[in-house]
C-alpha cells in the first residue's frame, strides 16, 4: 500500500521533527537511532532512553520541547551561577536537538566541542565574539553581588589585559579582527592548560 504510506508519512515526519508528539511514551529502535545519528554517536541506546525519560519528567505540559522554567527545575543546573545563560541556550529546543547540545557535556565528545559550547555560553549577544559587555555580563553572573561595579570593571580590565598578552604571545595563531573582542580561536589559546572541562554522565538502569 504505497510502500506502506510512504513509510507511515516518513514516520509521522520523523515524529513531529523529534518533538515527538505530546503523546509519546517511548521511543521505537528508529528514533533512538536517528538521536544517536544527530548527537555524533555521543550517546548509546541505553542514555538516549534515559534521557527521554527525564526530558518528558520535565516537559510538564507534553508540548514537545522544555521552557526556561523547566530547565531551571534541574537542581544540577540550577545551583550553577551560569543557569540562566546555559538555559538560554537549551530553552524551546525539542528532544533531538536537547541531546544534540547535551551531548557536548558527554565524556565522548571533544575538547574542541566543549569549548564551542562554553563559548556560546559566554557570548552573550551571539554575535561570534565574547564581548566587554558580554564579558560584565558573566562576571556579573558568576560574582552576583558580592563584587561592586569596580570591582567587576577591575576584573575585566585584567582580563583584557591577559587577552592582550595572549594575541602578542600567539601572534599569527588567532586572529584578533574582533574590534577587542575574543574570538573563539584565541578562547581556545587562553584555555589550552585547562584540564577540566563540563562533563555529563548519563545515568542508565533504572525508571
Amino acid at each position: 500500500r504505497g510502500r506502506r504510506a510512504v513509510a507511515a508519512r516518513r514516520a509521522f515526519v520523523s515524529r513531529a521533527a523529534m518533538g515527538l508528539t505530546a503523546s509519546s511514551l517511548a521511543l521505537t529502535q528508529y528514533d533512538v537511532e536517528e538521536v544517536q545519528e544527530h548527537c555524533d554517536g555521543r550517546f548509546t541506546h541505553r542514555e538516549i532512553q534515559s534521557l527521554y525519560k527525564r526530558f518528558r519528567s520535565l516537559d510538564k505540559r507534553h508540548k514537545g520541547y522544555l521552557s526556561e522554567d523547566e530547565l531551571m527545575s534541574i537542581p544540577e543546573l540550577a545551583i550553577s551561577p551560569l543557569a540562566s545563560r546555559v538555559v538560554q541556550v537549551f530553552q524551546n529546543l525539542n528532544f533531538k536537538d536537547f541531546c544534540r547540545m547535551l551531548s557536548a557535556f558527554s565524556d565522548r565528545a571533544s575538547r574542541e566541542e566543549k569549548l564551542d559550547f562554553m563559548f556560546r555560553v559566554y557570548d552573550v549577544d551571539r554575535d561570534g565574539f565574547i564581548s566587554l559587555s558580554d564579558l560584565e555580563t558573566i562576571v556579573k553572573h558568576l560574582v552576583g553581588s558580592s563584587l561592586n561595579e569596580e570591582q567587576v570593571a577591575e576584573l575585566i580590565t585584567r582580563a583584557m589585559e591577559e587577552l592582550s598578552e595572549v594575541r602578542r604571545k600567539n601572534k599569527g595563531k588567532a586572529s584578533g579582527e574582533s574590534g577587542g573582542g575574543i574570538t573563539f580561536a584565541e578562547y581556545r589559546l587562553i584555555l589550552e592548560g585547562a584540564t577540566k572541562l563540563p562533563t555529563v554522565r548519563v545515568p542508565v538502569g533504572f525508571d
